[in-house]
Order: C-alpha cells, then structure tokens, then sequence
C-alpha cells in the first residue's frame, strides 16, 4: 500500500521571535547612545519645525450658529457633543443668522460658521474656505386654514398676512430672489418683518396667516410648526423652475407621511425649493480641526433620517468659495488612515505629510545600505575600545622586555579588568565571531605575559 505522500506545511514564526524583538530594541538604543550628538539635535530640528509649521491644535473652537432652535443651532450642538469626545471645546456662538454669521468670520471673531449655499458674498470673502455642504436646507412655507391645492404664489400671498423672517437671516437670503422673481414687492402691506421665534408664536396665535422658514429637518422650529393643528404646508408648484433659474436651489419633494404618518402629515407629497447648509471657515484655522469637522459630518451622515437625500454629503456644492485643502483630500480619499487608532492632530498631520514621509524613505532607505549598520555599530566601538586597551598592555609588555625591564603581575590585573569589562559586553547577533575573536586575543597577550613571567630572568 503506498503512502500518501504528505502535505507540507508552511514554516512557523520563528521561536525566538521575543528575543529577536528584543535585541533589536537594544541595538536601537545603543545606536542612540552612540550616536546622541547627532540624534539629539536632529529631534529638536524636527520637533521644532513641527511646531512651526504645524503646532498641536488648540482645545477650543467657535462656530456661529443662528437662531434658537434652528437647523444651525441643532446641528451644531451635535457637532459641539462630538468635539467634546475629542478633547475639543466647540463654543456655540448664536446669531441673527447667515449675514450675521458671514460678518463674524470675515472680522475673525469666530473659528467657521454655518452657512447657507449661494449666500451673498461680500468684498472680503477671498480668504474664505468650504468644508462642503452638511445638509440640504428648504424653504418652507406654513400657512393655517383650510389644506389647499398647489397654488400661485403671488394669488396665495395677496390674501394672507405673512412672515418672511428678518433681514439677514437664512430664510430672508432664500426668499428674496423667489420673490423677485414672481414680481412681489418685499414692501407690500401684507408681507411683516419678525423672527423666527416671533413668527411661530404669531402664526399659533393667529396673528398671521402664514410664514416662511429656511430649515432642515433637523429644526426644532420646523417641528414644531408641522405639528401645530390647523397648520399645513404650501407645495411650490414652481420648485423645479427656480431650480433652473437659481444655480444654487434645488427641487425637492418631500414624501407623504414624513413627519407623522397617522394621520399622515403632510397628507400629500409637497414641492419643496431648497439650498444647502455649508460650513465655512479661513485658513487660520488648524487643518486638524478641519478635518474634525469633516469627520462630525459624515458621522452625522450616516445616521440622519433623510427624506431628500442619503449618503450624499458632506459634498462640495457651491463652487463660488474655493474647498479647503482638508475637504478637497476628504472628498476624494475619504477618512484618514490612522483616523481611530490615534489622536485626531495625529492621524490629520500623517493625512498631509505621509507622501512626503514615502518620498523621503525612498531616498534615505537605499543611501543606509552604504552605512554600517546601526545595530552593529555600538558593538564594534565597544569592541575596538577594548583592542585599544589590549594593545596598551601588549605594548608595555614588549617595552618591558625591550628595555630588559621587569615584567609584573600587574598586566595580568589589568588583562583580568579587560576580560570583565569585555564581558559586560552587549553583543548583537552578527558580532559574535569579533567578540570571540577579541575574548581569544585576550588570552592570547595573557599567555605572552605568563610566559614572559616564568622566564628564568623574570622570576621573583
């Protein structure tokens, strides 16, 4: 019967893996105690050039919101909670809204700012940066009474008292072209002036017959309107016209049944017009904290319920304000390597330089082939030190005898002192063979001297 032949099994790790581990720590440590007059220096040069050129981040940042309860202000307690996780102090500064928020950022009196996309620039805006847009932000119109079909703006506006938020606020900046566009007078009698705190409790007590709001579904205000009995939604009949006038709108369609579906509110599908929530900030702010914006975004992402969207931001969207180096590499390589599994600076600062770092190995690994190796280097001027030594002795050794002087045991002590102290000795694999060699050339003087020491003439 013949034997099955059998199968080979791949060679194990070697045994001695710890030690090899080990000794490898060592020879870098005695590299460096040879070497401290070149390393020391160098490491200061690195750390200080770090520092210069990217300095740890700071452990507070602030971000102008908006109004209370708005989309800005909820999303950005969010982000304030996953800063926090951290180590990082995001301040929340509240606002009018977004030219309130612009001017902030443009004075440097804020680190960025919620934004919405297609926002008004002003004269001072070249050194502003995008880190995307977060969010798209619609345009709502809420209106009490009885639920009507799809109707033209201007005839739904002629009979109604409506809000249409304060200037300089997300909802004014959206409205306004819309308006324009339809011919409607910002200053006819029946369009009023007031916050969206103020409108809210005016359209609840009746005081008005409808409003305008700029939110995401994120809005506290927003929710709270959807579920004020006797309050419905007007649907833009219009929406994917403006969207093709204004570049920076977008038609949505909000589903039946999003906000509640028994009874189903909206009880129909409605035309939505919207822009988007962007973050933006300057170059003075520390790129790792860009990118922990960054990373606030898409962990928000990937969590939201959304009605208009999934997985499509953060994403660069209004291209009037250049992206940032940190989203612009975002965007297109996703999460930093280290992202996790070290401090955030951390995996930020290996994000930028690891090309670099690459480049430098590519040059620096070929050129130590023409070095010795650093493991071995410390052995081999332990052991060259200890020749020197045994040299001297071989020296005075000859002198001695040169000069018909005596020679003592005093040699042989100072043979004993070597032999203890090339001992003591740490020898790394690859050096052993020169370590025997000098224990025997040792031995070898040490005869000499015994020699020399039973010599007739030399006898006590």
């Amino acid at each position: 019967m013949m034997k099955t032949p059998r199968k080979k099994l791949p060679p194990k790790a070697p045994g001695n893996f710890r030690k090899v581990v080990v000794e490898e720590l060592l020879a870098f440590w005695s590299f460096l105690q040879s070497n401290w007059y070149y390393v020391l220096p160098g490491l200061i040069v690195a750390v200080l050039l770090i520092y210069v050129v990217r300095p740890v981040p700071p452990k507070t940042m602030t971000i102008a919101t908006g109004q209370a309860h708005s989309s800005a202000d909820v999303v950005a307690h969010k982000y304030q909670a996953f800063f926090k996780t951290h180590g990082v102090d995001l301040q929340l500064v509240p606002s009018k809204g977004n030219q309130e928020n612009l001017d902030l950022l443009e004075a440097g009196q804020v680190d960025a700012i919620f934004a919405q996309g297609g926002l008004p620039l002003g004269d001072n805006s070249s050194h502003l940066l995008s880190l995307g847009s977060i969010s798209y932000l619609p345009l709502w119109l809420f209106y009490n009474g009885a639920e009507i079909e799809e109707s033209d703006l201007n005839v739904f506006l002629a009979s109604r008292r409506t809000s249409i938020n304060i200037v300089g606020s997300s909802t004014r900046a959206l409205l306004e072209p819309v308006l324009q566009g339809q011919g409607i007078d910002l200053a006819i009698p029946g369009l009023v002036e007031l916050d969206t705190a103020k409108s809210i409790q005016a359209l609840q007590e009746r005081k008005i017959d409808a409003m305008f709001l700029s939110a995401s579904m994120a809005s506290e205000n927003l929710r709270a309107l959807a579920e004020m009995p006797g309050v419905h939604v007007y649907s833009f009949k219009f929406a994917d016209a403006y969207a093709r006038h204004y570049p920076h709108m977008s038609a949505l369609t909000l589903p039946a049944g999003a906000f509640d579906l028994h009874p189903a509110i909206p009880s129909k599908d409605i035309k939505l017009i919207g822009s988007t929530m962007d973050i933006l900030t300057t170059d003075k702010l520390h790129p790792a904290l860009q990118l922990l914006l960054m990373q606030a975004t898409e962990h928000f992402e990937r969590k939201r319920v959304s009605y208009f969207s999934h997985g499509k931001f953060p994403a660069y969207i209004d291209t009037r304000i250049p992206e940032s180096d940190v989203a612009r590499r975002f965007f297109k390589e996703g999460s930093p390597l280290l992202w996790g599994y070290v401090p955030y600076w951390l995996a930020s600062l290996f994000d930028e330089i690891w090309f670099y770092l690459l480049a430098i190995g590519a040059i620096i690994i070929p050129l130590m082939s023409f070095l010795p190796s650093y493991r071995k280097t410390h052995a081999e001027l332990s052991m060259e030190s200890c020749y020197d030594e045994l040299r001297q002795v071989e020296n005075e050794m000859v002198f001695r005898r040169d000069m018909d002087a005596p020679i003592t045991a005093n040699l042989l002590d100072q043979l004993d002192a070597l032999k203890d102290k090339a001992r003591a000795l740490w020898v790394p694999t690859g050096n052993r063979t020169a370590y025997y060699d000098l224990r025997a050339a040792i031995n070898i003087v040490r005869e000499d001297i015994v020699a020399s020491l039973e010599m007739p003439d030399h006898r006590s």
